[in-house]
C-alpha cells in the first residue's frame, strides 16, 4: 500500500513542480499580503488527492499525530489549518508551502472559463497585471482534469481545504498506519 501511495504522491508532485515552473516563468509575484489564505476554509476548495504528498511527508517526518489532531479540530468556517499568521511565524503564510494544494498553485498563474468569459484566477492586486499576460496563463481546468486522471476516486470530490486535508490524513492513516501489523512476540 505504501508503494501505491508514494506513486500517487509522485504523480501529484510532478504536476506541482510543473506549475511552479510555469508560475516562476510568468514573472509576476504576489505582494505577500496573504489575503487569499486569510479567509474561511470553505472559500478554498481542494481534493483529498492534492494533500497526499503532505500527508505522506507528515508520516515520514513524525508530525502526523499533531497535525491530525489540528485537522480534526478545524472547521470549514475557520481559516485554513495550514495558515500561520505573522504573530506565530515571522514570515506567516502556509506551514507547508512546498506541499500546498493545486488551487493554491493555480492562483495567480491560471485562468478559468465562466460562461463565455475567460477570467484570471487571482487576487485583486494581481488581476490587472495577469490580465495583460492572459496568453501565458494556463487553463486551471486542465490541471484539475490531470489530477482526476491520476486517481478519479481521490480527485473527484472537492471539499473545503480543511476537510480535504483532514480526509487525506485519515486516508493515509488508515492505509499506512492502521494496516501495519503489530509486532507481537512469538509464543514459546
Amino acid at each position: 500500500m505504501r508503494q501505491k501511495l508514494e506513486f500517487l504522491s509522485r504523480q501529484v508532485s510532478n504536476i506541482y513542480e510543473e506549475l511552479d515552473s510555469i508560475h516562476d516563468a510568468l514573472g509576476v509575484s504576489c505582494n505577500g499580503c496573504r489575503q487569499c489564505c486569510n479567509t474561511a476554509a470553505y472559500n478554498i476548495e481542494a481534493t483529498l488527492l492534492e494533500f497526499l504528498p503532505l500527508a505522506l511527508h507528515l508520516v515520514e517526518s513524525g508530525q502526523f499525530d499533531s497535525w491530525f489532531a489540528k485537522a480534526q479540530m478545524a472547521m470549514p468556517n475557520d481559516n485554513c489549518v495550514l495558515f500561520v499568521d505573522e504573530s506565530i511565524k515571522i514570515e506567516g503564510g502556509c506551514s507547508f508551502h512546498r506541499y500546498r494544494p493545486l488551487v493554491c498553485r493555480l492562483f495567480s498563474a491560471s485562468y478559468v472559463r465562466r460562461k463565455n468569459n475567460v477570467e484570471t484566477l487571482s487576487c485583486r492586486f494581481l488581476k490587472a497585471e495577469l490580465s495583460k499576460r492572459i496568453d501565458r496563463l494556463i487553463d486551471a481546468q486542465t490541471f484539475f482534469e490531470r489530477l482526476y486522471d491520476i486517481d478519479p476516486y481521490l480527485a473527484v470530490r472537492r471539499r473545503d481545504i480543511n476537510t480535504a486535508f483532514r480526509e487525506a490524513l485519515e486516508y493515509v492513516g488508515m492505509k499506512l498506519l492502521l494496516n501495519t501489523p503489530p509486532s507481537l512476540p512469538f509464543a514459546s
